[in-house]
């Protein structure tokens, strides 16, 4: 065993002094139906699985995400919860800047808790993604005590541009360090795994425009939902069919028809349900603020949702 790899094993066995929480089996974070923005991935910690991002402004870097500019943070501070519900997906446009050497920007999540305790995710296999990209990047495995144990040279994979909505499994054989930091063999590295991170890099001046809809443990994604679409014509209605469900808004009226099982919600972009009733009832929406919302239809036979816009 060289130095470099020596080092980061006894780092990694100095916080294994406790015995190790347990995630779960498997896991699917699911843009198409959640609506706060967090990762259950099995922990039973409140802080647990909070989507977040970071860029090289830390470094001096000016690279951005552009997010859609219609969505707000809900009374929870949360972003990513509306953003989600909105578009069924973490939704951006991303912009590599000038003012650092190597321009980078991320989003992740944290495995077991917000202090980035390590777990073992050993068992998910890899990772899975549904998404759709214009511009390639990598899915990184980051331990606890990065710096420390890899020197922050993490184990990661590279992920294909692909314009159109695509499913991808990416085993843990797939992923490794790129040299410049501490050497750690992965399996080291996968039983004491803080978070997963999303990671966009290259050259300053690079920009493209992404959607992850799903992220999971090996095998769990079924591909990209539909994006809502705003459904508005002249007068301001929409006319949908949800399977065994039609939808019709018309001024500030709701029609609905069909299953009379079905669930009709109303979300704001916040991820905050205004309104509910079922099917076969008309629901007046007349004491909501103008702007931009999702109706959601559940039931059997019945899967539905389409952003709408109240003038």
């Amino acid at each position: 065993m060289n130095k470099r790899n020596m080092l980061g094993t006894l780092v990694l066995a100095a916080t294994c002094i406790f015995a190790q929480e347990t995630v779960s089996e498997t896991f699917l974070w699911d843009g198409g139906t959640d609506t706060l923005g967090r990762v259950l991935t099995g922990s039973n910690d409140k802080t647990s699985g909070y989507l977040f991002d970071f860029t090289d402004k830390r470094e001096g870097g000016e690279t951005a995400f552009t997010f859609p500019n219609e969505i707000k943070a809900n009374d929870l501070g949360s972003f990513y919860g509306p953003l989600v519900a909105a578009y069924h997906g973490i939704k951006a446009t991303i912009t590599l800047g000038e003012g650092y050497d190597y321009p980078y920007a991320a989003i992740g999540f944290n495995i077991w808790n917000d202090e980035q305790k390590g777990v073992d995710i050993s068992g998910w296999g890899g990772i899975c993604l549904a998404y759709q990209s214009t511009i390639g990047f990598s899915i990184e495995v980051v331990p606890e005590n990065e710096k420390e144990v890899t020197g922050e040279d993490n184990y990661m994979t590279t992920v294909l541009k692909s314009p159109s909505a695509v499913k991808a499994n990416f085993q843990w054989g797939k992923y490794s360090q790129r040299g410049w930091g501490t050497e750690v063999p992965i399996d080291d590295v996968l039983t004491h795994a803080a978070s997963i991170r999303i990671r966009f890099e290259g050259t300053a001046g690079t920009s493209g425009n992404f959607r992850i809809c799903q992220i999971g443990s090996l095998n769990q994604c079924t591909g990209c939902a539909d994006e809502p679409t705003l459904g508005i014509g002249d007068a301001g209605s929409i006319n949908a069919a949800a399977s065994s469900v039609k939808v019709q808004l018309a001024g500030r009226v709701l029609h609905i028809q069909g299953n009379s099982s079905a669930k009709v919600e109303v979300i704001n972009l916040q991820g905050q349900i205004v309104k509910s009733a079922t099917a076969s009832s008309a629901m007046d929406l007349s004491s909501l603020d103008a702007g931009v919302y999702m109706v959601r239809i559940a039931g059997k036979s019945a899967n539905f949702s389409q952003k709408i816009l109240l003038k």
